[in-house]
């Protein structure tokens, strides 16, 4: 996953933006993953009518999701892992960070799918309350 995160920091002056692993980062991920999201909104993605954004839209999760949770992941001490998707059998790349766990590409795809509502510097403002508190209880 470090490797799609220095992939992401490599991509992201194309965006108009500078990643550098900082929290402020993040801010500047989500620009990118709105800019992205729009561009696959425009180009048909929910009807599958354009083959070369889907490819992007399963390809990107692992970049961007990668950026996401190796920032999180160094910002707060976690592990990368692999763990059951809540609610699948599925095996996802996941971030351990004493005993919470996240899902970053996840929470990519579903912003690059899902729209606004799935904002990724929301879900961190969350993520950091809840992780401040279980440091604070250690």
């Amino acid at each position: 996953m470090e490797k799609h995160a220095t992939e992401a920091v490599r991509l992201a002056p194309t965006f108009g933006c500078a990643l550098d692993y900082s929290e402020d980062s993040l801010r500047q991920l989500e620009n990118i993953l709105a800019q992205l999201s729009a561009e696959a909104q425009r180009s048909g993605i929910d009807t599958g009518a354009n083959d070369s954004v889907q490819k992007r839209v399963d390809a990107d999760p692992r970049i961007w999701g990668g950026y996401f949770g190796e920032t999180i992941r160094r910002l707060w001490g976690g592990e990368w892992g692999v763990e059951t998707y809540p609610g699948t059998v599925s095996p996802v790349v996941s971030v351990d960070i004493g005993g919470a766990k996240l899902f970053p590409v996840m929470k990519v795809y579903r912003r690059l799918t899902g729209g606004e509502g799935e904002n990724v510097w929301s879900f961190y403002q969350v993520v950091r309350e809840k992780l401040s508190s279980i440091g604070d209880r250690q």
